[in-house]
């Protein structure tokens, strides 16, 4: 989930960067969702 959330945010901010605009901030806000889930997820399998 950690790298479909990276994903995500990485789409996003290339089209933000060319100035396309044809991904929503949704698309963000759900790759940051993702990212904080994946994260969480990886630290209890560490423990």
């Amino acid at each position: 989930m950690a790298i479909i959330g990276f994903v995500l945010i990485l789409v996003n901010a290339i089209g933000y960067i060319l100035k396309t605009n044809s991904t929503p901030s949704v698309i963000f806000i759900l790759g940051i969702i993702f990212l904080v889930i994946g994260m969480m997820s990886i630290r209890k399998s560490e423990r």
